[in-house]
């Protein structure tokens, strides 16, 4: 009985050992796979934390590269505009390029009717030449005449004269603008005056005694000489209280002026 039960303890320990072995292997494969499994978790986090670094990164070259990719197209813009300035300068030069060409082409076909530009330059000179002595005939014949001009304006006025003289003279009329009365002789019925004939006063001619603003007497001019003259007072033109005296005013007489 006893061994029997010492064979049954053995046997207990035994499958207890059996088992303790077998979950000591469970546990350490447990362990094991539990290592293995925070390994592949470190691996995955590290590579998911370079993932996302690398993200970042890509992110922040992709923006880098979309705000050159615009500062690009800013310049293809202004680069597109200048070549279409350009082109179109171009071909504003090319239009007057062949505008050049053809009166080139014009020029030369008007050439070719003239003839040697070498007679053509002499014959130029020639021409030239005689322009320039008709010129001058013409600015000599010119002056002559701008001379001859001011001397018919200088003859008319000298005739212009003459005829208003001529036709004071006629008409009897004195022509000076004004005069004192130099000297009065009552007793003989006559003055002089300071001037003559040099002067505009004409023999014959009626004259009006001025004082006061009125006309006192009138006179008649009976002899003249270059520088004096005398003139008798005319009857019944001075009233009976006035006398012509020394200094009164005479002027040509409005009478004789109106006729």
């Amino acid at each position: 009985m006893a061994n029997v039960f010492a064979i049954l303890s053995a046997i207990a320990l035994a499958a207890a050992a059996f088992l303790a072995f077998k979950n000591k292997e469970a546990y350490e494969n447990e362990i094991s796979a539990r290592k293995t499994e925070q390994d592949r978790l470190a691996t995955s986090t590290a590579k998911h934390e370079s993932l996302v670094a690398d993200f970042d990164e890509t992110a922040s070259t992709r923006k880098t590269a979309e705000e050159e990719t615009v500062g690009l197209r800013e310049k293809e813009t202004a680069e597109t505009k200048k070549n279409n300035d350009v082109e179109t300068q171009v071909s504003a030069k090319k239009t007057e390029a062949d505008g050049n060409a053809a009166k080139i082409t014009s020029i030369q076909e008007q050439l070719k009717e003239i003839g040697d530009i070498e007679g053509l330059v002499g014959k130029l000179q020639r021409t030239k030449a005689d322009i320039e002595e008709f010129d001058l005939s013409i600015a000599t014949t010119e002056a002559k005449l701008a001379d001859m001009t001011s001397e018919k304006t200088r003859t008319e006025g000298v005739i212009g004269g003459y005829t208003v003289k001529n036709s004071n003279y006629s008409n009897k009329h004195s022509f000076f603008s004004s005069t004192r009365v130099g000297s009065v002789y009552p007793s003989y019925g006559f003055v002089t005056l300071p001037i003559g004939n040099t002067a505009g006063v004409v023999s014959g001619s009626t004259l009006d005694v001025i004082r006061g603003g009125a006309v006192i007497g009138k006179l008649r001019v009976r002899s003249v000489e270059s520088g004096r003259a005398a003139a008798e007072i005319i009857p019944d033109s001075v009233a009976q209280d006035v006398t012509i005296s020394v200094g009164d005013r005479v002027v040509p007489g409005a009478e004789a002026a109106a006729k």
